[in-house]
């Protein structure tokens, strides 16, 4: 749908190339910092290719498992929040930083069907695990501690790949907090 809905998106990135934390040397200096530390740049590349799935399904089957009413508030805030930034996008959207600053030293799987390049900000990775991290934060359970460590290091993978900007990171943890707060009342 969104080919035939986005049309009348409205590209925002030269806006948020205004902002702090969005320069090419920002972003690059990250990157390389990131890529010199061979096992945090392989433990972030595989935080950020498990992070949304693994959050929605993993989570989700994990506290369906130990507590079926906290997986179902889980499942019914991923889809508000997937609404939420449906209706985001189809208003406006910014590019990532890769597809911005084309030359960065990464390999970034090319556009396809599954994931529009456009779609950052709000970071739909950081909204989905914002919203993990608090349903796993509140358990008691100390394996249900140490995943929600695991699930709070996602954002920074985002951000330390040049996956998505340090805004797209913040307002996807935002939204996933205020989606997270609306579904107290579901």
């Amino acid at each position: 749908m969104y080919p035939h809905l986005g049309r009348w998106s409205v590209n925002y990135t030269d806006l948020l190339l205004a902002l702090p934390g969005t320069s090419r040397d920002f972003v690059l200096g990250l990157l390389v910092w990131t890529k010199s530390h061979a096992l945090l740049y392989a433990f972030m590349d595989v935080l950020y290719k498990t992070g949304f799935t693994g959050v929605i399904f993993g989570v989700t089957l994990y506290l369906l498992l130990i507590d079926p009413k906290s997986a179902e508030r889980l499942a019914k805030s991923c889809l508000v929040a997937f609404l939420i930034m449906s209706v985001i996008f189809v208003i406006a959207y910014v590019y990532p930083p890769h597809l911005v600053y084309t030359d960065l030293p990464r390999e970034y799987p090319p556009p396809g069907w599954q994931a529009r390049p456009q779609f950052v900000l709000p970071s739909p990775h950081c909204t989905v695990d914002t919203l993990g991290f608090i349903a796993l934060v509140r358990r008691k359970e100390k394996l249900s501690k140490m995943l929600a460590i695991v699930v709070a290091l996602i954002p920074a993978s985002t951000v330390l790949l040049a996956e998505h900007w340090v805004w797209d990171a913040f307002t996807g943890i935002f939204l996933g907090y205020l989606v997270y707060r609306l579904s107290e009342r579901f």
